[in-house]
C-alpha cells in the first residue's frame, strides 16, 4: 500500500463518510424528501454488503487499496460492488491488487482534469467462473493510452482480458480470473 493507515485515520475517515451520510439523511429529511431519505439508507445498507462480501473474498490487500481508495485525495471516485457466492480468492490477492493500483494510476494521469470521473468495480462469482468487471466514465484525454496498456499488460497476471469497450468518456473492461 502506498499509505500506512493508522487505527485513528481510519476511524477519522470512516466517521467523516458517516457524518456526510447523515447529513444528506438530515437535509432530505428537513425538505420533506422522504423517497430519497430511503434511497439513501438502502445505498448505504448496500454499500456495507459489498464491503462486507469483498472482506469475506480474503483478498485483504485488495480490499483494502479498493475500500481506502476514496479516502486518499484522488481524481477518480471508486465503488465496489461483490455479486455471487463469496469464495476464498485470496491466492489472487496481490496479483489483483497491483494490476488495480497500475490501472487505476494509469487511469489518473490520462483523464481530464475538469470533470468527474467514476470507476465501478463489479465482482461476479458464478460456479464456474470470476469475473471482475470495470467500468468507467469521465473524460479520458486519450483512450488509445488505456487500449495499449491493457495489451501490454495481459500475458504476466493470472485471469485474462475477456472484454474491452474503450472510448473517450467511457470505457467497460471484463477480467476472468484463471
Amino acid at each position: 500500500m502506498e499509505k500506512d493507515w493508522n487505527i485513528v485515520h481510519i476511524l477519522s475517515c470512516a466517521r467523516h463518510d458517516w457524518l456526510n451520510q447523515i447529513q444528506l439523511i438530515k437535509g432530505n429529511m428537513a425538505l420533506d424528501r422522504f423517497d430519497r431519505v430511503k434511497e439513501i439508507i438502502e445505498e448505504i445498507i448496500a454499500e456495507a454488503g459489498h464491503a462486507s462480501r469483498l472482506t469475506n473474498t480474503k483478498m485483504n490487500s485488495f480490499a483494502e487499496y479498493v475500500m481506502t481508495y476514496n479516502w486518499r485525495n484522488t481524481p477518480i471516485q471508486l465503488e465496489i460492488e461483490v455479486l455471487g457466492d463469496v469464495k476464498d480468492l485470496s491466492s489472487y490477492d496481490s496479483a489483483l491488487l497491483t494490476w488495480t493500483q497500475a490501472f487505476i494510476h494509469m487511469l489518473e494521469t490520462n483523464i481530464d482534469g475538469t470533470s468527474t470521473h467514476h470507476v465501478s468495480v463489479s465482482l461476479f462469482i458464478e460456479s464456474d467462473s470470476i469475473r471482475f468487471f470495470f467500468d468507467f466514465s469521465g473524460i479520458l484525454t486519450t483512450s488509445q493510452s488505456i487500449e495499449n496498456w491493457l495489451e501490454e499488460n495481459q500475458e504476466q497476471w493470472p485471469f485474462e482480458l475477456i472484454e474491452k469497450q474503450i472510448s473517450k468518456e467511457e470505457f467497460h473492461v471484463v477480467l476472468e480470473l484463471v
